[in-house]
């Protein structure tokens, strides 16, 4: 019996330890952390963030202004925390991604940084020569800017689709 109470003993000790190293290596997130709030996260990005983003390139980027290149290249940093935050909660509990899919999700993130850098450039002095040898960054931040855009209206393009849908 005394053997018995061993063994029985052992196997609990040995379940505790592995449910408890299970739970250490689970990821914990935010208690604000929701579908709806992820939901809201993308879709504020999508509408407004892009459109603001967009008026600030398309009709205020001036690289002479360094402080509105700072606050718009924070502006795109904390949107892709949040971004990331969200889709690393999306891809633990629901196994999705916050934009279409994971290839999706990679492609926007990657633009977003990219433009992020390339504005960091413009910020630090590094000078787009044109053609006649005058610094203009402004292509240069406009392609960048383009190809996130392009990237998120696919995305915008796809939920509204969904939403026809359903």
């Amino acid at each position: 019996m005394n053997v018995f109470n061993t063994v029985i003993q052992r196997a609990l000790l040995l379940a505790c330890l592995l449910l408890i190293s299970n739970l250490s290596n689970a990821k914990s997130h935010p208690s604000y952390l929701s579908d709806k709030y992820c939901s809201d996260v993308v879709e504020q990005f999508v509408n407004t963030g892009m459109r603001s983003l967009d008026k600030y390139i398309n009709e205020h980027f001036n690289p002479e202004y360094k402080g509105g290149i700072r606050n718009t290249i924070q502006f795109l940093e904390q949107r892709l925390d949040w971004l990331n935050e969200c889709n690393s909660y999306l891809t633990d509990t629901t196994q999705s991604s916050v934009f279409h899919n994971k290839g999706d999700t990679q492609k926007i993130f990657n633009a977003i940084k990219e433009l992020a850098k390339e504005l960091q450039h413009v910020r630090s002095g590094v000078e787009y020569q044109d053609e006649s040898g005058n610094n203009d960054p402004s292509p240069f931040i406009k392609r960048r800017y383009q190809t996130l855009a392009q990237l998120v209206d696919r995305h915008h393009t796809r939920m509204l689709m969904k939403k026809q849908f359903q």
